[in-house]
């Protein structure tokens, strides 16, 4: 008795996110045949409340789930602090190059089609395991298809340069910290532009016509959307 114990205190913790329940049940028993300790999870909004809770070694979830896509979710998790050393694998029923390719290129550790043999399934898990962790870059943000790099003052939507001034790449940057928060333009004016005389709410409301006038020829103004007597929220 005392050896399983010890055995399941240093077994992998896994976090699987899957909105159909056999599908759930039948990863879930596939994992713990493997020696792993899982947690499960119906949505990203499950997950997000066990994320809060304790740090997991790897988070295997759904691509497309009801709630949030499994690419979102990968990037809440690595921003997350019990989340900076977890790898993330997706896994999805429909092969979509396009999908893959942007899931991989969003820096998830692995993707998986079902129905996915136990065998397999096992060993790409176990090699995503074994790879070190990388923690997430602070000082990148990335929310969709958009990147932005802190240090380089950078942004980018997908390979292409987002030329943006410099007030404009500061509530970039304030809008990616806080995806899918409703933030009021005097709470913007407080951490973006830090109160200075003579700026008043009008001037949010202005550089965020030009954010969306330089996301428009990208096809991703939508992400910045404003909330009719609050402010804005992006993501």
């Amino acid at each position: 008795m005392p050896r399983a114990e010890t055995h399941r205190s240093l077994a992998p913790r896994i976090l699987l996110v899957d909105s159909t329940g056999r599908d759930r049940e039948q990863l879930r028993a596939q994992l713990r045949s493997g020696g792993h300790d899982v947690a499960v999870a119906d949505d990203a909004t499950a997950a997000v409340d066990r994320l809060e809770q304790q740090a997991y070694d790897l988070v295997l979830t759904e691509h497309a789930l009801r709630d949030m896509s499994g690419v979102e979710l990968a990037q809440y998790v690595r921003r997350h602090p019990n989340g900076r050393l977890t790898r993330v694998v997706i896994f999805s029923d429909r092969s979509d190059p396009a999908a893959v390719a942007h899931a991989l290129n969003s820096g998830i550790d692995d993707y998986l089609f079902k129905p996915c043999r136990e065998e397999e399934l096992l060993a790409r898990i176990g090699a995503a395991l074994r790879r070190p962790a990388v923690p997430a870059r602070e000082d990148v943000l990335e929310v969709g298809p958009i990147r932005l790099d802190k240090l380089g003052h950078t942004v980018t939507v997908g390979s292409a340069p987002l030329e943006l001034a410099p007030a404009e790449f500061r509530l970039m940057a304030y809008f990616m910290e806080h995806p899918g928060r409703v933030l009021g333009r005097h709470h913007l004016l407080e951490k973006v532009w830090r109160r200075r005389a003579g700026i008043g709410e009008r001037t949010v409301d202005v550089h965020v016509r030009r954010l969306r006038a330089a996301l428009e020829p990208h096809r991703c103004e939508s992400l910045l959307q404003t909330v009719r007597g609050f402010g804005y929220r992006f993501g």
